[in-house]
């Protein structure tokens, strides 16, 4: 089963998250588990058309579109992370692709009009559209190298997992014609071991960085993170990261959200995976309350203040904190972890599900979990201003509406960075893009 801490856990966590929404009831962790519900079954990729992912008896199984009139509503394969990508339009009819729920070959959203770019999105004031790109559905994370000139990468969705691919210049995005490397580590590419990749993509200047993780509960769950340098010849390094879930990377350093890296393993919290010379080093950095739903999202803004969360128990809705650059290098050099619910919390006012860095703020996808997967209400953004020295807490501002969601019939379904602008990913009947959205006019 997935070790994805906001959606899962053990049987009683698991209750408290979905109550009356689920119709099942989560049990063991023993390895014959594969899923508990279709959100599990995410993992297997998209199924053919006509087909959606199905849990019975606990595996995952490809099953027929709902009859005529039902609702198909949830597409079990594009994500960003655990619990996202509710796609608006997952139904398939007869010559009318991805819609909202189709029947008998009426797509519901095709009357609607929608623009270009951002589908039925509705941009918000104090925000301007630039350049879109086609991106392959098969791509679950983006990261971009500093500009002037913006090389971009990908965590592609593989036969065996997840690979490092290239994905050319921006906006000339195009999916490299072999992977760079394999996110698992040799042992976990047996046949018979059951690995759960990770939805992050992370880059510190020289290397990349993804992960996964294994059959286990908690801040203990076995896992390991790949560190690759696209760059050079040799082949990607392995560093154990027990329940790694988000990452994030400035110069030399990776600050993974997990519950440990390499020998460092101290309960959830933030570890720092220092790549300046090998062999690496690993330190805990930022510490969590002592009782947590699990880990969470991360992002550093172009200021270097860095936002870190985790997700609440019982309820498993996200939170968020932020972090001045000064504190996080003390935090390295000492080896003492910043108690991150000291610092100041970025008011998010409802659980999110994707956190990205923009410009000096950080931008969230906002919603909530529900029946039919995570849905995305909005994107907004959030001011990171640093204190008057490096010791005083960092100021966060008020929530700027970047992009709201006027009905179901186009979903957000990634977020990342180009430079001080940010990339989303939308889905909707015209395929998928990533758009570039800039702050001003």
């Amino acid at each position: 089963m997935r070790t994805d801490m906001k959606r899962m856990g053990t049987k009683g966590q698991r209750a408290a998250l979905m109550g009356a929404l689920l119709a099942v009831v989560l049990g063991g962790t023993g390895c014959g588990s594969e899923c508990v519900d279709a959100f599990d079954c995410r993992d297997k990729g998209t199924p053919p058309e006509g087909q959606l992912w199905a849990c019975e008896e606990e595996k995952c199984v490809q099953v027929s579109l709902t009859p005529a009139g039902d609702d198909a509503g949830t597409d079990a394969g594009t994500g960003t992370d655990a619990g996202t990508g509710t796609d608006a339009g997952t139904g398939t009819d007869a010559g009318t692709g991805t819609d909202a729920g189709t029947d008998g070959g009426t797509d519901v959203c095709a009357s609607v009009p929608r623009d270009a770019k951002l589908g039925t999105l509705k941009l918000q004031s104090g925000f301007t559209v630039e350049e879109s790109a086609p991106l392959s559905t098969e791509v679950v994370a983006v990261v971009s190298t500093p500009g002037p000139t913006y090389s971009l990468f990908a965590l592609r969705e593989t036969a065996t997992g997840r690979d490092f691919f290239a994905l050319g210049t921006w906006p000339n995005v195009k999916l490299g014609d072999a992977a760079l490397d394999t996110v698992l580590a040799p042992a976990d590419r047996a046949v018979g071991v059951t690995t759960y990749p990770s939805y992050f993509l992370a880059y510190d200047g020289t290397r990349l960085l993804a992960g996964y993780t294994k059959n286990g509960s908690g801040a203990n769950a076995p896992g390991s993170v790949a560190v690759l340098d696209p760059s050079a010849r040799n082949g990607a390094t392995y560093v154990s990261a027990p329940s790694n879930y988000t990452a994030v990377g400035i110069t030399d350093t990776f600050f993974i959200n997990g519950g440990g890296v390499d020998t460092v393993a101290d309960g959830f919290g933030v570890y720092a995976l220092v790549t300046s010379a090998k062999p690496y080093s690993a330190v805990k950095v930022v510490s969590f309350p002592a009782q947590v739903g699990g880990s969470g999202f991360s992002a550093v803004a172009d200021n270097g203040i860095a936002v870190f969360g985790y997700s609440e128990t019982g309820t498993y809705v996200n939170v968020a904190h932020a972090v001045s650059p000064a504190k996080l290098a003390t935090a390295v050099s000492s080896r003492t972890p910043v108690v991150l619910t000291a610092e100041p919390q970025v008011a998010v006012g409802t659980d999110f599900n994707a956190a990205s860095a923009f410009g000096g703020g950080v931008a969230v996808a906002r919603g909530s979990y529900g029946a039919t997967g995570f849905g995305v209400t909005d994107v907004s953004r959030f001011s990171l201003t640093p204190g008057l020295t490096g010791d005083q807490p960092v100021s966060v501002g008020t929530r700027e509406p970047v992009l709201t969601a006027a009905d179901a019939c186009t979903s957000v379904d990634l977020l990342s960075s180009l430079g001080s602008d940010l990339l989303v990913g939308v889905k909707d009947s015209n395929g998928r893009r990533i758009v570039r959205i800039r702050q001003g006019p």
